[in-house]
């Protein structure tokens, strides 16, 4: 056996605490972002930003929040705890998506709350199956001054797959040139309370839906309302569903636009259970205007219904101005 010299094991001895009292590279409640000077091997703060939405969701406490610094594309981010996302007017910060992939996943647990601001997400085209944000589970989602467009499935997907109770506000948010969904907000878990609230948020140019509600694979209530919204260029500008036994679906759209729709401006089915409600808003230019199985379609009589192709076939419990 070797035996440390005096000298030795003095210089040992300190050699180890040194190696001890080195901590951990410790988690931040405000991280940053650059395209310009980012690397995700730095710790994320502003003098050594990361590069990516993901590295710097994984340098991140919870509750805090990552702020980009300059234009640029920050990957894909799979959000799994309550933060803030934002960009603040430095110019575009931008998710490409392709493939079977989604530009933002959030898979959050039953008290998490996710903010997200100025952020571009878009489809480039390669595969069929992108998806622009897919909502699986989390308390709250908060929306603003974002775009979602050019997806090959839906723009925005709001789809709790967890029980218990989802909220979303989304607000001045484009949603467009997606090849088939505009927006889709369909709950697959029992007793299921979502709440959803769209303010200044222009849906447009969808292949199939601009909105579509689906309330038949989850039970409990989704109440959904548009306000200053609009639905136009789609094949359809809203379709609400439900069945019996399944989730009570609520929709309200108040001062706003179903325009230019080639199909139907709105479907509602498929048991009393659903009901769609209008007030102050502008209906016109569709294919159709108003597909009624079962359900419920109430009117304030304050709204303007006209330039439909249909319009002398109107339900008689739609007031038209």
């Amino acid at each position: 056996m070797i035996k440390l010299t005096p000298s030795l094991a003095v210089v040992a001895t300190m050699f180890a605490g040194c190696l001890a009292a080195v901590p951990a590279q410790a988690q931040l409640s405000r991280t940053f972002v650059s395209a310009a000077i980012g690397n995700d091997a730095n710790n994320c703060d502003r003098p050594t930003p990361c590069r990516t939405f993901q590295g710097a969701h994984d340098k991140t406490n919870t509750d805090g929040e990552i702020t980009v610094l300059d234009p640029g594309g920050y990957g894909g981010v799979t959000i799994t705890k309550s933060i803030s996302i934002v960009n603040d007017g430095v110019g575009e910060a931008g998710i490409l998506v392709s493939g079977a992939a989604n530009g933002i996943t959030v898979n959050g647990g039953p008290a998490t709350y996710v903010n997200l601001r100025g952020i571009t997400v878009q489809g480039i085209g390669f595969g069929d199956s992108s998806t622009g944000l897919r909502f699986n589970s989390g308390f709250s989602l908060t929306v603003t001054d974002c775009f979602f467009r050019n997806q090959a499935i839906v723009g925005f997907d709001f789809s709790p797959t967890a029980s218990g109770t989802s909220n979303l506000s989304i607000t001045n948010t484009w949603i467009a040139d997606n090849v088939r969904d505009g927006v889709r907000i369909g709950p697959s878990a029992a007793g299921m309370t979502l709440r959803a609230a769209f303010d200044r948020v222009q849906v447009v140019n969808n292949g199939h839906t601009g909105v579509f509600i689906d309330g038949f694979n989850s039970t409990g209530t989704l109440d959904v309302s548009f306000s200053d919204s609009m639905s136009a260029n789609n094949s359809t500008g809203f379709d609400v569903f439900s069945s019996a036994g399944k989730a009570t679906t609520r929709v309200l759209l108040a001062r706003s636009v179903v325009a230019n729709n080639t199909g139907f401006a709105v479907i509602v089915a498929d048991a009393p259970i659903t009901m769609v409600r209008i007030g102050q808003s502008t209906i016109t230019g569709n294919g159709l205007t108003f597909a009624l199985t079962g359900a419920v379609l109430q009117s304030f009589g304050d709204n303007y219904i006209a330039g439909n192709a249909n319009d002398t076939n109107l339900q008689t419990t739609i007031a038209t101005k």
